[in-house]
């Protein structure tokens, strides 16, 4: 009897737990949906704050046609006010290393250029080669008044050695030693890729899909397309990936296979390294760019992000309504070899500012530079000015906060970027006070520069902090971010190897920009 009056009692109550359980089901998704509210109005607010600052920013500005090599050109004022806004990452104490190549400029193309011309330079005979694969040599000339010329055409014969050399840019155009920034591996490179087409015989011409429309060749006439035999197993040319995981030892081949041959005075022909001559005739081809003009398609691209990377958009004063960009002081940028400068000061030119150039270093035909650069593409001054200071790692340190820092590894000394890189770290880290944060963050495009990075930032395993893998220096609040940037045109398995790697970041476009210009802020105290 005692279990039945249980039973009944328990059913009956039932139903009332069954409705205070949805009346406070029904509460806390009212409170959620209200939070999430709250949360998203207040992030409406930032980005319409940001947003507002950064297009009012930039309605003043006098744009002139896009032309390739050249961003938009800005109507710029310069203004010593304090930011509205101080970075979360430290006070606007954070300092920022970017690359050129492939981070802040897509050079590949250009570089990959440049390389065909010095090919033809140390090896004479691939001339044959090339006519013989329906490529007018020709058309990559010694000259500079010739190959500034060339307009991107995608039905050019010459377009999948293009694409091809582009697409391997990541480990013969950039790495961790002078020949490689150089890009003395892209002109190895172009030789076998011209040999092996050669040895093709056509067979692979007209592939289709997407890897063969790419990087094979296209048959120029029906006839060609009909009576093309198709390639046998072990006749194809090496596929990109393949080159990719066999590169060193390849380079090794190219290298051996195909020397300069030099004629001696009795004579005789005599072979020597074709490295020597390669370094030659790349530091030569980059002193010419200083001459290319500014619509040339073999000066590199800028990324889109550029402007907001090297200028800081400031919003509008009490006192006025004019707009201010100033440029940014906690910024490095760093060149890939010495021989370059020309390349960069040219390409620099074309944001839409003259150059106020400060160099601690000897530049070859500095004042010639200097001249070519006073003038802009109408051959007219331009009143606004960047002080732009040239300098090594051991004074960039002390050449901070003086203008736009271009940092240029010692090739005298041999110097590595990651040796370069550890150089500004450490006088950084040796005036940093151990209860003061301070970020220094690397963004490089070479995979093997970031890793060779890990070297120097101790036996410590990195931290992971507001999403970022970081590494603390020994003794000190100084933490240094790697970042392998997402846009920049590397192999999709160098890609996953920094997002394995514990020391290593992937960053978006988006989330630099975000630790650049402080989107992510809190109010200066």
């Amino acid at each position: 009897h005692s279990l039945e009056v249980a039973e009944q009692s328990l059913i009956a109550s039932v139903p009332g737990i069954m409705l205070y359980y949805r009346r406070v089901t029904l509460s806390i998704r009212v409170v959620i949906i209200a939070a999430a509210t709250l949360v998203s109005a207040a992030r409406n607010h930032v980005a319409f704050v940001t947003n507002s600052q950064r297009s009012r920013a930039r309605a003043v500005s006098t744009s002139s046609t896009s032309e390739p090599g050249r961003l938009s050109r800005s109507v710029t004022t310069y203004s010593s006010r304090p930011p509205l806004f101080q970075s979360k990452f430290g006070n606007n104490e954070d300092i920022f290393l970017l690359s050129i190549d492939g981070t802040l400029a897509s050079t590949s193309r250009s570089r990959s250029w440049m390389a065909i011309c010095a090919a033809l330079k140390v090896w004479p005979t691939l001339q044959s080669n090339m006519e013989a694969l329906g490529m007018n040599p020709d058309d990559f000339g010694w000259k500079y008044n010739k190959y500034v010329k060339y307009n991107i055409d995608k039905g050019e014969p010459y377009e999948w050695l293009l694409k091809k050399l582009s697409a391997l840019s990541s480990i013969t155009q950039q790495g961790n030693s002078p020949d490689a920034m150089l890009g003395c591996d892209a002109v190895l490179l172009t030789r076998l890729l011209l040999e092996e087409q050669l040895l093709d015989g056509g067979r692979s011409n007209g592939r289709g899909g997407k890897y063969g429309g790419k990087f094979h060749p296209s048959l120029t006439t029906p006839a060609e397309e009909g009576s093309g035999e198709r390639s046998k197993v072990g006749s194809r040319p090496l596929t990109v990936g393949e080159i990719y995981a066999n590169w060193p030892e390849l380079r090794d081949v190219a290298r051996i296979k195909y020397p300069f041959i030099e004629e001696s005075p009795d004579g005789n022909l005599k072979k020597q390294d074709p490295l020597i001559k390669i370094r030659q005739y790349m530091k030569e081809l980059f002193s010419m760019t200083k001459h290319t003009e500014g619509e040339s398609n073999i000066l590199p691209s800028w990324q889109s992000l550029a402007h907001d990377v090297l200028l800081d958009y400031q919003g509008v004063s009490s006192q006025s309504n004019d707009e201010s960009i100033i440029l940014r002081q906690n910024t490095m940028l760093l060149l890939g070899h010495d021989a370059q400068i020309p390349l960069a000061l040219k390409s620099l030119s074309l944001l839409g500012f003259d150059l106020d150039i400060e160099s601690d270093l000897e530049i070859p035909d500095g004042d010639g530079i200097a001249k070519a650069l006073r003038m802009n593409s109408n051959g007219e001054s331009n009143d606004l000015n960047i002080k732009l200071i040239v300098t090594t790692a051991d004074k960039a340190r002390e050449r901070l906060m003086q203008g736009l820092v271009l940092v240029v590894p010692d090739t005298q000394k041999y110097e590595t970027h990651s040796a370069m890189i550890e150089q500004i770290v450490t006088d950084f880290n040796d005036d940093s006070e151990t209860d003061f944060k301070k970020n220094i963050f690397v963004i490089h495009s070479s995979l093997e520069v970031l890793k060779d990075c890990k070297s120097f930032l101790g036996d410590d395993a990195p931290i992971s902090s507001q999403g970022l893998r970081k590494c603390i220096l020994p003794q000190t609040n100084t933490a240094v971010n790697l970042f392998l940037p997402k846009w920049a045109e590397n192999f999709l398995g160098e890609q996953n190897d920094a997002e394995m790697d514990p020391w290593l970041n992937l960053v978006s476009e988006e989330q630099l920009l975000e630790l650049i210009s402080a989107r992510i802020v809190e109010a200066p105290t």
